[in-house]
């Protein structure tokens, strides 16, 4: 309780008022989009998985602030070390997350790549399709350090166990993208619309398994330590 009476706490519980009303907000978009979807009325199906998807984006975006926010989370972490140790638990927090939002995504995604197959591709479409494997892409950016926030803060995200940590992900998660491959490609044998399709689910299979390994990895080390 004496941390929420600090200037400090009283700035994580507004910003986790924010985060929380994100996420009901996230919730009603995300619901109201996939029952327009479903009732196929008011908007066109393109149109409600946009609403859909943004949604439930939102509503994942909200909760991982809410998380981060909370009292004992990361933001409330002082002391010395606390930057690092505030920062690696953000990185892992951020890759438990990313591989359900890149589910939600995947979803929507699917059907766009079915329509741009069957000359029915709407405006959003390409981009319908694009968003998951952007996601997948993501995800194997924050595990090898590529993303903005990994190489400005180099000096706290990057030390010897991260990069043990990476490498055994990373082997994880090449073995799955050989294996999705494959079978996209004996997919694509048989019929090549489904073979397309089945590419995004081997990426963000690939992507969600580098992702999950190094924070499940990571957490194992902190127990360890």
């Amino acid at each position: 309780m004496g941390d929420l009476m600090t200037g400090n706490g009283r700035v994580r519980r507004r910003k986790q008022g924010w985060a929380l009303g994100l996420c009901g907000l996230g919730l009603i978009m995300g619901l109201s989009g996939a029952g327009m979807a479903l009732a196929d009325r008011w908007v066109d199906e393109t149109t409600a998985g946009v609403i859909a998807g943004l949604g439930f984006g939102l509503f994942a975006l909200g909760g991982f602030i809410a998380w981060m926010q909370r009292v004992g989370g990361p933001e409330a972490m002082t002391g010395p070390g606390a930057t690092r140790e505030r920062m690696q638990a953000q990185r892992s927090v951020l890759l438990w997350t990313l591989p359900f939002v890149t589910t939600i995504f995947l979803f929507e995604g699917t059907r766009a790549v079915l329509a741009v197959h069957e000359g029915a591709a709407g405006p959003f479409d390409l981009l319908r399709a694009a968003v998951p494997v952007i996601y997948a892409w993501l995800a194997a950016a924050v595990v090898m350090g590529w993303d903005g926030n990994s190489r400005k803060n180099r000096k706290y995200l990057e030390d010897e166990l991260t990069r043990a940590l990476r490498a055994r992900a990373v082997v994880s998660a090449f073995a799955v993208l050989l294996a999705g491959g494959t079978i996209a490609f004996g997919l694509g044998l048989w019929r090549p619309e489904i073979g397309v399709a089945a590419i995004p689910f081997a990426l963000v299979a690939a992507g969600g398994t580098a992702s999950l390994r190094f924070a499940w990895l990571d957490r194992e080390a902190a127990r360890d330590g």
